[in-house]
């Protein structure tokens, strides 16, 4: 019995041994396991947990730094008359807050239901230049809420907004303009939050983006512009979007036709003209059709008290179509001289008849009042030669009448010519001053 005994003693000196070295290590004896993400929830952010979302991060402490970083998912609607734009973007918000650290699962993230939103403390975020704006909901709210072990928290939302955008159309429709968007706090000043761009992709563009009349430009703006007002300094960022626009559309549906408009205007310079309706007719269109043109490339654009690129090229356009009018009034008047001068004529020798009988009955009455007789030898004689009589020898009524009709048709020539060519010469500076000139003042701003 004493070896069995011994044995036992030994056996049992050993167990003791292994659990008090274990102890000692603190080894667990099995796995703990994680709470369930109920009790994990109700611990972390609960009632029980002793966290407010009323009160920001670092409370009474250093400001909350919020790094904000935007996806353009759709960006177009770009309006002259009411000077905004729209856009559809993933808004991304970043900041630390030390409560909601975790140590209970090995996951370094957590993707939280949006409702979740409502329990946590959220940066105070609005956009300042914005008229409108809403949310998106189909078939859930489109937001996003993850934690990270470290406190980190990331509040993505899905947003479309109206934004406003003042537009300067001094050079349209060759005009580049620059549309703002900026970010800002509302309640909390810059003691407590304050915004900063993503220091790597602060602002990405869907890769399949396109705009119907602009062009956005990859290199985007991106600054501070904090706001001082009566109750405090507010952080406030914001992103400038470089967009050129595309004058296709208005090449085809102004440009052109004013064009051709202008060009059929000088069609009446050959025709003839004793064709007075057709001249006219050609004249009063061309001027009309202009007219609704010009009409219509103001419908779509703001009433701006000054000059744009547009109205230019439209109130030139409508001046020549107008000056062709008129050089056919100029050619009818002068093509009519000649009647007018005969008349003149015919008017004169009127008058000197009128003059030579009274000086005549002047003279009867004389030689009465000394009882003398006038006889016919002596009474002068009457001018019986035709009213063409002084005028230059071998010229008759047919060739005065040709002289004034080739002074006539002479400025039908030179207006063939003239109109051609200052239409062309305005063309160079026209384009020359807004393509070129221009458009490098405006790029050197940018």
């Amino acid at each position: 019995n004493f070896p069995r005994i011994l044995n036992n003693t030994v056996a049992a000196s050993w167990i003791l041994h292994l659990q008090r070295g274990r102890q000692e290590m603190k080894l667990p004896s099995r796995a703990t396991k994680p709470p369930s993400p109920s009790d994990f929830l109700d611990k972390l952010m609960g009632r029980t947990s002793g966290y407010d979302a009323r009160i920001r991060p670092n409370f009474k402490g250093p400001p909350v730094n919020v790094t904000c970083n935007i996806f353009i998912n759709s960006f177009g609607s770009i309006t002259e008359t009411t000077m905004d734009y729209r856009l559809n973007v993933f808004l991304r918000q970043q900041w630390n807050d030390p409560r909601l650290a975790y140590k209970e699962y090995p996951d370094d993230s957590l993707d939280l239901d949006p409702s979740m939103l409502d329990s946590i403390w959220k940066p105070d975020l609005f956009f300042a230049n914005e008229k409108g704006a809403n949310f998106h909901e189909v078939t859930t709210d489109n937001k996003l809420l993850r934690i990270f072990q470290n406190g980190n928290v990331l509040y993505s939302i899905r947003l479309t907004l109206t934004l406003s955008c003042p537009m300067d159309l001094k050079n349209f429709p060759m005009d580049s303009q620059i549309c703002t968007m900026q970010l800002e706090s509302f309640g909390y000043t810059m003691n407590d939050l304050i915004f900063e761009w993503l220091d790597v992709g602060a602002v990405q563009v869907a890769d399949d983006l396109m705009l119907p009349q602009f062009v956005l430009k990859e290199e985007k703006g991106l600054g501070y512009c904090t706001k001082h007002y009566n109750t405090g300094k507010f952080t406030c960022i914001e992103v400038k979007f470089y967009l050129e626009r595309q004058m296709g559309y208005y090449l085809i549906q102004m440009y052109i036709p004013s064009l051709l408009t202008v060009i059929l205007s000088w069609v009446s310079f050959w025709i003839n003209m004793d064709a007075a309706p057709a001249r006219v007719g050609l004249g009063i269109t061309t001027v009309l059709t202009m007219t609704t043109q010009s009409s219509g490339s103001r419908a779509s654009l703001p009433k701006v008290s000054y000059v744009k690129a547009i109205d230019i090229w439209m109130a030139v356009c409508l001046l020549f179509v107008f000056a062709a009018l008129l050089e056919y009034a100029a050619v009818n008047f002068v093509s009519r001289q000649h009647k007018e001068f005969f008349r003149h004529r015919k008017k004169l020798k009127e008058q000197q008849r009128q003059r030579t009988e009274e000086e005549l009955a002047q003279q009867r009455l004389l030689f009465q009042s000394f009882g003398l007789a006038l006889g016919t030898e002596g009474a002068p004689e009457m001018d019986a030669t035709p009213i063409f009589a002084d005028l230059p020898p071998g010229l008759g009524f047919y060739d005065i009448r040709r002289r004034f009709v080739d002074r006539a048709k002479r400025i039908d020539t030179i207006s063939r010519a003239v109109f051609p060519m200052s239409f062309l010469i305005f063309n160079v500076l026209y384009w020359l001053t807004y393509k070129v000139v221009r458009h490098e003042d405006v790029q050197a701003m940018l």
